[in-house]
């Protein structure tokens, strides 16, 4: 099997960047012949301006046409969303790529499907997507029955994971300390700082539980647009001394900051897929504090992995005080959360890939049905 994957680019920021090095490498341990080339997925630093966008996307469909041409694959594996911009790059992109034989599979690293279903002048590209791509691969069931409602055949989508990898694995194997209602608590927020992330209500909450008297110090790793806001956030509510900000900064600083964190926040809105930092921390063994969408619901349970917030400081607040106040409660997450890192290894989750691309590859759509994302 020889399987062609278009990857995120490397300076590329975003989980997508982080899971799929890990991924190939797993998978050509496998034996699958795989060959990569970057096919643009994720945000950058600066945002690409549209003429250096749209060539960048002929030139990278040129590309793949050639990889195409010169040498047989069974399978193109293409790193993808589902929005404005992707369902318009993908479609030309792979109508440029000709792709003949090989089955064509789209990874959806998280989707805006149901916000496509009255938009008339986008229902000839996704009717030719529905046509073109053999399979898709999603990361959520809430994002599965979704696209079902937009008329795609079902038995083409999968449920899929990323890979979680630990660039300091020792730092899994250390030994956080039992503390009571009294002692400082350590909460840390990971994502990239757009309103719909939870950053704002993370900070907010903070202020809550300080007025209830418990000690918490909160730590927001990450950068982007809301930065300035979140700031002036933490002035007005007199938090300088119980909130920092460390910018970007590179995965094993990341994971030394959930080595020596005590709960994880992230109390999202966003359209999420999968997304690495949330199951990194459980994968640490941090409880989680986090909203019930997509891939949180299927693969997490609450008071079992964490405890489920809605998207406001109110109910972040609830939940934190929740979980300091019940340390017998943290400790039986934290046990339970280390005991779902194989769920997400690289090794794991390369062998379900594997099963996906046979059956894309060797059977028939009659032979397949989709698979459900279980708990654990």
């Amino acid at each position: 099997m020889k399987i062609l994957i278009g990857m995120p680019a490397k300076e590329s920021w975003g989980g997508p960047a982080r899971c799929e090095p890990p991924f190939v490498e797993a998978l050509a341990n496998t034996g699958v012949e795989v060959e990569t080339s970057d096919y643009v997925y994720g945000d950058k630093e600066k945002p690409t301006p549209i003429v250096e966008r749209v060539g960048r996307v002929l030139k990278t469909a040129f590309r793949f046409r050639r990889l195409l041409r010169n040498s047989r694959f069974d399978l193109i594996h293409l790193n993808s969303a589902f929005d404005a911009k992707t369902i318009l790059r993908d479609s030309f992109s792979l109508l440029l790529m000709r792709p003949r034989k090989a089955k064509v599979f789209l990874k959806l690293h998280g989707s805006e499907a149901s916000g496509f279903q009255s938009l008339i002048r986008y229902k000839i590209l996704i009717s030719w997507l529905k046509k073109n791509v053999d399979g898709f691969g999603v990361l959520s069931n809430e994002e599965l029955a979704t696209f079902e409602q937009l008329g795609f055949d079902r038995r083409k989508f999968f449920l899929v994971k990323n890979v979680v990898k630990f660039e300091v694995p020792d730092l899994l194997n250390s030994i956080r300390a039992a503390k009571n209602a009294t002692n400082l608590f350590e909460l840390l927020f990971v994502a990239r700082f757009i309103e719909t992330k939870g950053l704002l209500e993370a900070i907010e909450a903070c202020a809550r539980l300080r007025r209830l008297g418990l000690r918490v110090r909160l730590t927001c790793v990450g950068d982007g647009p809301l930065r300035e806001r979140a700031e002036a956030e933490v002035e007005r509510l007199g938090l300088r001394n119980v909130v920092s900000f460390t910018g970007y900064v590179e995965e094993k600083k990341v994971e030394h900051y959930m080595a020596s964190s005590d709960i994880f926040v992230f109390p999202t809105r966003h359209p999420e897929g999968f997304p690495i930092a949330l199951f990194k921390a459980v994968a640490a063994g941090l409880p989680v504090v986090t909203t019930a969408t997509r891939s949180a619901v299927d693969y997490l349970t609450d008071r079992e992995n964490g405890i489920f917030c809605n998207p406001d400081s109110q109910s972040v607040a609830n939940a934190v005080e929740l979980l300091i106040r019940n340390p017998k409660l943290m400790e039986t997450i934290r046990l339970r959360n280390c005991a779902m890192r194989e769920n997400f290894a690289a090794e794991t989750i390369a062998k379900e890939y594997l099963r996906i691309y046979r059956k894309l590859i060797g059977h028939s759509l009659d032979e397949s049905t989709p698979e459900k994302a279980a708990k654990d």
